[in-house]
């Protein structure tokens, strides 16, 4: 029986198939196939991640001279927003998003 998850994922799921990432290793033994181990591909944003939090335990992630800079023009009023930058930003991140491709003009 499928799973329709086409609101929420846009996908329908059938739970009888493998998930993605899962690998079975089979053994022939008596007639049949008996599952080996388990094994388990960590995505490429998963190590992002990890690499991300590994950087973050190992050292200061916030630059204390940028945040003083900052805080120093906001007080002062000389702090200049460039819209155009954040927009660009904004725009550079979604790409980044998985399953914007549609969005992006990548389908």
């Amino acid at each position: 029986m499928s799973i329709d998850l086409r609101s929420v994922t846009g996908k329908v799921i059938d739970p009888a198939l493998k998930p993605p990432g899962v690998k079975k290793e089979m053994r022939q033994q008596g007639g049949g196939d008996l599952p080996v181990s388990d094994s388990v591909e960590i995505t490429d944003v998963a190590s992002r991640v990890k690499q991300a939090a590994e950087a973050m335990a190992t050292g200061a992630v916030i630059d204390t001279a940028l945040v003083s800079r900052v805080a120093d023009a906001l007080q002062t009023g000389t702090y200049e927003i460039n819209a155009e930058r954040i927009a660009e930003k904004i725009i550079e991140l979604e790409g980044q998003l998985p399953g914007l491709e549609a969005v992006n003009g990548s389908e």
